[in-house]
C-alpha cells in the first residue's frame, strides 16, 4: 500500500544539527511517518542505525513501508518517547550519538475525522494519539466539572475565554451528551466572537489533545531521560510548535547549560553544579521556502544542544 506521508519540519537542520554523517546510533523518539529517520539514514555511515519510537500503530505501519530500503539499519519500537531510556536499555543500548523529538502531531492524524482531532469536519470526540490513552475528549467534555474544564483550556490552550466555554459546555450537556467534534465547535461558536472563533477552536482542541495524551508531563520526563541516553558530545534536537512546549525545552536546556545556583554576588561558583549541555546556536525556524512548500512548518521551533 502506498501512503501520502506526513512532511516533517526542519529536516535538513535536524540532520545537520545531530551531526548524522558521523553518528553510529540515533534515536528518533517520535518516528511518525519516518521523515527524519529517512533523511538521517541517507547520510549516516553505512553501519549507522536509527531506533524509531512511536505510540501510534498506524504511523509505525506507514514508516516501516517508507523505510523498507533501510530495514537492516532500522529498529522500530511501539512506545512512548518518555520511556526512551527504558526502551534503549531493553535493546541492550547504553548510549547513543543523537536523539530527536518532534512534538507536533502528524498531518495524517489531524486530517482523519475518525480520530477526532479536526474541528473543521465532524468526527467522534477522541483525540488519542495512540492506543495507550486511558481517557478521550468525549469523556472529558461530558464528565469533568466546570473548574477542571476551564483549567484544561487555560493551562494547555492559553484560552482567555476558558471559563465562558466551560460554562457553555456544562449548560449544553444538561440536555444532550456531546459526542462529536462539530457539537463542541457549535458550543464554542455560541460564546465567542466570529472574528476569533478559528483560533479559539484551535486552542480548545489543542488543550484537549495535550491533556488527553499527557504531552507536557511526557515532555518533562523525556528531556532528562534523553540527556542520560546520550554519549558525551552527543546531540539532542527538539522541535516544538507552541509556546508552552518551547518554554519547557528552553528552560531545561538553559538549566543544564548553566546549573549554578550560587548567589549572583559570589565571585566564583561554590555549589559544585557542573554543566551537562552546551546549547548550539539560537532557536531555529523554517525559512520562507520551507514555509511555502509546507505551511505547517511556520510554527516549528528547533532547539539543539550537545552533551558535555
Amino acid at each position: 500500500m502506498e501512503y501520502e506521508y506526513h512532511t516533517s519540519v526542519l529536516v535538513r537542520r535536524v540532520v545537520a544539527g545531530l551531526d548524522a554523517k558521523n553518528a553510529g546510533i540515533i534515536c528518533d523518539t517520535t518516528l511518525g511517518d519516518g521523515g527524519y529517520a529517512l533523511e538521517l539514514l541517507k547520510v549516516m555511515p553505512d553501519d549507522g542505525v536509527v531506533i524509531g519510537i512511536d505510540r501510534d500503530p498506524q504511523a509505525i505501519a506507514r514508516a516501516l513501508e517508507r523505510l523498507d530500503q533501510f530495514k537492516d539499519r532500522l529498529k522500530v519500537i511501539k512506545g512512548n518517547f518518555k520511556d526512551v531510556e527504558e526502551i534503549l536499555m531493553g535493546l541492550g543500548i547504553k548510549e547513543i550519538d543523537g536523539i530527536v523529538a518532534d512534538l507536533g502531531v502528524s498531518r495524517l492524524q489531524i486530517s482523519d475525522p475518525s480520530r477526532g482531532f479536526m474541528f473543521l469536519k465532524s468526527g467522534p470526540l477522541l483525540m488519542n494519539m495512540g492506543d495507550d490513552s486511558d481517557v478521550n475528549a468525549e469523556t472529558i467534555v461530558n464528565e469533568y466539572d466546570g473548574d477542571e474544564l476551564a483549567r484544561i483550556f487555560w493551562e494547555f490552550g492559553e484560552e482567555r475565554a476558558s471559563r465562558k466555554i466551560a460554562k457553555a459546555i456544562l449548560k449544553y450537556r444538561q440536555n444532550k451528551r456531546i459526542e462529536t467534534t462539530d457539537q463542541l465547535v457549535n458550543i464554542i461558536r455560541g460564546v465567542v466572537s466570529s472574528r476569533y472563533e478559528i483560533k479559539t477552536f484551535a486552542r480548545i482542541f489543542q488543550a484537549l489533545r495535550i491533556y488527553i495524551n499527557r504531552e507536557i508531563d511526557n515532555l518533562k520526563l523525556f528531556l532528562p531521560a534523553a540527556l542520560k541516553c546520550l554519549k558525551r558530545e552527543g546531540y539532542m534536537a527538539v522541535v516544538s510548535y507552541h509556546s508552552l512546549e518551547d518554554r519547557i525545552v528552553k528552560r531545561f536546556m538553559r538549566e543544564q547549560a548553566d546549573p549554578c545556583i550560587c548567589p549572583k554576588d559570589i565571585p566564583r561558583c561554590v555549589c559544585g553544579k557542573k554543566p551537562t549541555l552546551k546549547i548550539i546556536g539560537k532557536m531555529i525556524t523554517a525559512d520562507e521556502e520551507e514555509i511555502r512548500l509546507n505551511p505547517s512548518s511556520r510554527s516549528g521551533k528547533l532547539r539543539i544542544a550537545r552533551k558535555i
